[in-house]
């Protein structure tokens, strides 16, 4: 595990040979669904001011109101306004249970896709890949992470996903714990914490 305050390399539950703070036994990353909620909502508020605005002008607030009220479009600008917030809920729902925890044995994630956990004695392979945000999880709205993430590290990379590879199991099939961009909390942090276990990644 990795000291939160300096950055130095200790086991966890031990207290860091630096500042002698003691060494979490396990980090846990949520996922970013409520980011995106928080942003898609600001966005439709946003639209629906607009609009008021728009129809308000030289009729005054109460008048437009009275507009939207009566008008066969009412719910088209409803709609217009508020999909932003229902896309956010969506996301919302699929990454509300997102999850990775890491310690000094384990690297384990629960998902909306499901459950996985590697341990590091069994990492064959790290590596990292440039890809599309249309090839990830969550989309192109994992744009957003871009500039709201904490640590704005997709702010300076293009987009990537890491990839812990497992060894062949007696089938021959090899598991992959994969990290796309846009779905967890913190990565850069996360990132630090792998690359303390394992180096840093391989360019696939």
């Amino acid at each position: 595990m990795l000291c939160p305050e300096c950055k130095c390399p200790a086991p966890g539950g031990s207290p860091c040979p630096q500042c002698h703070r003691q060494v979490p036994e396990k980090e846990v990353f949520g996922g970013q669904g409520r980011l995106y909620l928080y942003v898609l909502a600001g966005l439709a508020v946003l639209l629906f001011t607009i609009f008021t605005l728009i129809f308000g002008k030289g009729i005054g607030f109460r008048a437009a109101s009275r507009f939207f009220l009566v008008s066969s479009w009412f719910w088209l600008y409803v709609l217009i306004s508020f999909l932003p917030l229902l896309i956010g809920l969506y996301y919302w729902f699929i990454l509300r249970d997102e999850e990775i925890t890491v310690t000094d044995t384990y690297i384990a994630r629960r998902s909306h896709w499901g459950d996985e956990l590697m341990l590091w004695g069994n990492v064959a392979e790290y590596r990292r890949q440039t890809i599309l945000l249309s090839q990830t999880r969550l989309g192109r709205v994992a744009a957003l992470s871009r500039f709201f993430g904490r640590g704005r590290l997709l702010a300076r990379l293009p987009s990537l996903r890491y990839e812990l590879i497992a060894f062949s199991d007696e089938r021959g099939s090899r598991h992959t714990l994969a990290l796309d961009p846009g779905t967890v909390d913190d990565m850069a942090w996360l990132l630090s914490l792998i690359e303390e276990r394992l180096g840093p990644p391989i360019d696939a």
